[in-house]
């Protein structure tokens, strides 16, 4: 199975949408909210460089204080609605304050790369995209604000449903930015902070774009990677069908031969009745006989509906896809006419279905009705199941660009690591309120690495 590996490094680095350092300071109202747990003032120190071979200015820079730390991480956890002081949030609450730090601590480190590769001097075609980001997140979190804002200027739904009232528009925009101005007030942020990050995670995405670069996945890799999946795949169905059948990326290279792609109609007896009838069947002594005749009972409460789908299905010209929609209890508008695969030998549906199908001799066969615990089937075979070689290159293109993706993530995790390790942060884990987790031992990743 393709698997994207684990980016937390990168992921701090860029990916979120909030990222970067804040200079703001608390507001009375948080200090107030959260007075029993934290212990740090504002200008504290609470992450800083130790590498001795930084310049005392370079330390400086590295540095981050509290008020940095805890506008961001107070900011971040509201709009999750995350209350730290509920005992019920604690380990969500020191997963965003660890979250936090470490963006912080790799922004820092990342934004001084960038100073160093030439990547932080940004052209106008850049601070214009920067700029148009910028003003479509505030846009967003304007139009949050626009019912409070109405209520607070006593507008009705009826006064601002007019085409062409761009007075009442600009008031109530202008109180939409007014509420949410307070609202940043609360974490001492403003507007400004958001162009901040902004900038400072386009600066960090292209730190990243630069990295890529040496990235690149051959096509003998590609080939290599599906031919190895094709003999996994194989060896699955071999050992347990089930296996196979489990994982959905094996039949994207390898189906068994005499696999069926199928379409069926299911009418149902009531829920509650199947589950009934399902229940006898696993109780210890089960008369199979009575409990067949139970099911045969509510079989002919609906054996009319089932047989008027059944004409249909098979009368001349029929559409048998119209039909499944129109009868089927399985109907789903978000799977309407797709094909079901049958693994040859599988044991994943009634024995008496598998074996209706393989009476059906060519594609385009319909079978009868066929009774089962659940209700009738009725099922088409549709054509023979077989991964083509078009289907093969359309899946070595997911393979190369997740591949790709993977190496890209492993690039950047390793060396934002290194970075760090340069810079050799520290953090104050008492004033940031978590604990330091335990550093790997070489034995510890080897086992770990075993076991994954």
């Amino acid at each position: 199975m393709i698997k994207k590996t684990a980016a937390a490094a990168a992921a701090l680095a860029c990916a979120l949408a909030f990222t970067g350092c804040s200079e703001s300071i608390l507001s009375s109202k948080t200090e107030t909210s959260a007075e029993n747990i934290w212990t740090a003032k504002d200008d504290d120190i609470v992450a800083w460089a130790t590498s001795e071979s930084l310049s005392a200015e370079d330390k400086e820079f590295y540095n981050i204080t509290f008020k940095e730390f805890y506008s961001e991480y107070a900011f971040t956890i509201a709009n999750y609605g995350i209350d730290e002081t509920n005992s019920e949030y604690t380990s969500y609450a020191e997963y965003y304050r660890k979250n936090i730090i470490d963006m912080l601590s790799n922004e820092k480190i990342i934004l001084k790369k960038a100073e160093e590769m030439g990547l932080d001097d940004l052209t106008a075609e850049e601070m214009d995209e920067i700029d148009k980001a910028y003003t479509e997140n505030l846009s967003t979190w304007y139009s949050y604000y626009e019912t409070q804002a109405k209520e607070e200027l006593g507008l009705t739904d009826d006064e601002t449903s007019g085409t062409d009232d761009s007075a009442n528009d600009e008031r109530i925009l202008e109180k939409a930015k007014e509420l949410f101005n307070e609202y940043l007030a609360n974490y001492g942020l403003t507007e400004e902070t958001f162009l901040k990050w902004q900038t400072n995670t386009f600066i960090q995405k292209k730190v990243l774009e630069e990295l890529y670069k040496q990235v690149e996945v051959t096509d003998a890799e590609v080939d290599e990677y599906i031919a190895k999946l094709t003999d996994e795949a194989k060896k699955a169905y071999e050992e347990s069908i089930t296996d196979y059948e489990k994982d959905s990326e094996y039949r994207k290279v390898w189906i068994p031969a005499g696999s069926k792609n199928i379409k069926y109609i299911c009418v149902k007896i009531s829920s509650s009745d199947s589950a009934e009838i399902s229940a006898a069947r696993t109780e210890s002594g089960a008369d199979n006989a009575e409990i067949d005749k139970l099911r045969d009972e509510k079989l002919a409460e609906i054996k009319d509906k089932a047989q008027a789908a059944l004409d249909k299905a098979t009368a001349e010209g029929a559409d048998f896809d119209a039909v499944v929609k129109e009868y089927s209890a399985d109907y789903s508008e978000t799977t309407e006419g797709e094909t079901t695969l049958i693994v040859k030998g599988t044991s994943s549906m009634y024995d008496v279905l598998y074996d209706e199908l393989y009476k059906l001799e060519k594609p385009g066969d319909i079978s009868g009705l066929i009774p089962t615990d659940r209700g009738y089937y009725i099922l088409q075979y549709v054509s023979d199941a077989e991964v083509t070689e078009k289907d093969v290159e359309e899946y070595a293109k997911i393979v190369k660009e997740t591949l790709t993706e993977n190496e890209q993530n492993e690039l950047a995790n390793s060396t934002i690591e290194k970075w760090r390790d340069e810079v050799g942060y520290e953090y104050d884990y008492e004033k940031l309120n978590f604990e330091k987790e335990e550093e790997e031992t070489s034995s510890d990743t080897e086992s770990s690495e075993a076991s994954e």
